[in-house]
């Protein structure tokens, strides 16, 4: 097995230079490590965890929390990605993910705190969870360093994209092209990007002096396909119909579509859809789905990169970094015009 030592004799560097580029230390320059990371490589060098934990005094793992509230899981388009994405990074700075449960055996009391104790991890990425939960808000007034993806706290970094603006301008949108008669398949509204999302809705309407209709906000809750379909069939039965639907993401807006169709309402020559996500159905729908994209590895790349200088400083001030989304304009919206 090929040892620091190995590297360090063919090399010329001392055993501590190597060690010092192997954990990424500052006081190496670019060059000795590149040479001494080239050459770990070429000799097919495998870095002892256990050693090196007690060398750095850190695990080198980050914890992952996520909590199921959207009806689709970490099979969810979003986050699978944002996840993916996001271990990739902290990957290529040496660190493994270990996901957090709330609860181990029979024990009420091991919470997610507990738990980062007991394994000792750097530091936590939080995803679809309420923050305002007391096994939440625990661990973030900890000491451990965490980002939260999708929410908006002054207990830890937060990234999420312009949630309001996205809406705000897919409403927009509709309304340049003639469409008064706006509905609204909210997320769940107790979360912040349910909120914000039809905080832009509204306001969008009122800044283009178009009065809100209750009738028009219709409860998505779970974001899921089922719950787009029954808000379709909701829709199909009302008398006073509106011309066109921002759904807070893309299953509710495919849910929708294929409501539709049952009833023999036509997208878009009777009603137009939006959706938020962009995953990738949102294409191959017929029609294929207007949309907002999230950008979902910047999303990522920021919250690693955002909590990775955490890890390292921990006085480090939090950060709230919102990422903008983009309005993808497929064949699900007609002009009134």
């Amino acid at each position: 097995m090929v040892t620091i030592h190995d590297i360090s004799r063919i090399t010329g560097y001392s055993v501590s230079t190597v060690s010092k580029a192997m954990n990424n230390y500052s006081d190496v320059n670019e060059e000795t490590r590149r040479i001494i990371l080239s050459t770990a490589e070429k000799l097919g060098y495998i870095p002892n965890m256990n050693a090196k934990s007690l060398a750095t005094k850190k695990s080198w793992t980050i914890g992952v929390v996520f909590e199921e509230r959207t009806g689709s899981g970490i099979t969810h388009h979003f986050f699978g990605k944002v996840l993916n994405e996001f271990k990739k990074h902290i990957e290529m700075n040496g660190y493994d993910l270990l996901f957090l449960s709330k609860s181990l055996g029979n024990n009420p009391k091991f919470s997610y705190y507990e738990h980062c104790i007991q394994k000792g991890v750097d530091g936590v990425i939080l995803l679809c969870t309420n923050i305002n939960e007391e096994h939440i808000k625990r661990l973030l007034e900890s000491s451990i360093p965490s980002v939260s993806i999708d929410s908006n706290t002054d207990l830890t970094n937060c990234v999420h994209t312009n949630n309001y603006k996205c809406v705000y301008e897919a409403v927009e949108y509709l309304i340049k092209k003639g469409h008064r008669k706006i509905a609204h398949i909210a997320g769940a509204l107790k979360t912040f990007i349910g909120a914000e999302r039809l905080r832009g809705y509204k306001d969008a309407l009122h800044d283009y002096g178009i009065p809100f209709r209750d009738d028009y906000v219709l409860k998505g809750n779970e974001y899921s396909y089922n719950q787009g379909y029954l808000r379709g069939m909701d829709i199909a039965k009302m008398t006073d119909k509106p011309t066109a639907v921002v759904c807070a993401s893309d299953d509710l807006a495919i849910g929708l579509m294929h409501a539709f169709d049952e009833v023999g309402i036509k997208v878009p020559d009777d009603i137009s859809v939006i959706g938020f996500d962009n995953n990738e159905l949102a294409r191959f729908t017929r029609p294929s789905l207007t949309t907002i994209n999230q950008n979902k590895e910047k999303i990522a790349t920021e919250a690693a990169k955002i909590l990775l200088a955490k890890i390292q400083n921990p006085k480090r001030k939090l950060v709230k970094k919102v990422i903008e989304g983009q309005l993808i304009e497929r064949e699900s919206v007609k002009s009134l015009n």
